[in-house]
């Protein structure tokens, strides 16, 4: 009698430690049966206590290690939106000030674990994303190369103008770059001592107006 009254401040004490709570249940339990549902990840718990009473818990079935370290599909749809926009570093950034945590946070002894770019590559090919490179092309990008003939100029030429805003390029990883199409008005090689180019970057941001520019400046990245 002493036991059912006591119980639960008995199982709640942090000082009990858990082979005497085995011992508490095998005193009020007469019987359990486990019924394992794999397709739905659960088991069912039927329990006959010593007085008579029944009663039947579900409860999740305990992830493998394999699963326990298995990312998310959720953060894995995540990551294949952000490489609309982003290269894995970036993504590492975004994911981390999220609060969101790579799958190996799970072992012991690494629960600080954060995304880096290595662990963003990873989730892209493991999972098969296309990537970043892919995505620019098949919106008509151009690679350095291509664009420097397509202008008729010199790749340090085409640097140059990225860097004034005249050609505009995005980053498909952490150094190489793919650059946007020209349209039907490519810009054109002048002599940059009557046309310099700091004044045809102006003239052309005022074309293009005040948020084309912003774009321009996220571009150069």
């Amino acid at each position: 009698m002493a036991l059912t009254t006591d119980f639960k401040t008995l199982w709640l004490d942090p000082g009990v430690p858990n082979r005497e709570r085995k011992r508490l249940l095998a005193c009020i339990i007469e019987d359990a049966t486990l019924i394992k549902s794999p397709e739905d990840g659960t088991t069912k718990v039927h329990m006959r206590f010593k007085g008579g009473k029944t009663e039947t818990l579900t409860t999740l079935n305990p992830k493998s290690s394999a699963q326990q370290v298995k990312t998310q599909p959720k953060l894995v749809d995540l990551v294949d939106k952000l490489l609309d926009d982003h290269i894995y570093s970036e993504i590492a950034d975004l994911l981390n000030e999220r609060g969101l945590r790579p799958g190996g946070s799970a072992r012991r002894g690494q629960a600080d674990a954060r995304f880096t770019a290595l662990r963003v590559a990873y989730l892209v090919h493991r999972y098969g994303l296309r990537p970043r490179y892919e995505r620019l092309r098949d919106r008509g990008m151009l690679t350095k190369e291509e664009a420097a003939a397509s202008l008729g100029i010199h790749e340090s030429t085409l640097n140059r103008w990225v860097e004034h805003g005249i050609v505009v390029r995005h980053a498909y990883n952490g150094y190489a770059y793919l650059y946007e199409p020209f349209g039907p008005n490519p810009p054109v090689k002048h002599s940059s001592r009557w046309d310099q180019l700091t004044d045809r970057a102006a003239a052309i941001q005022t074309a293009k107006g005040p948020k084309s520019s912003q774009q321009a400046e996220r571009g150069v990245v």
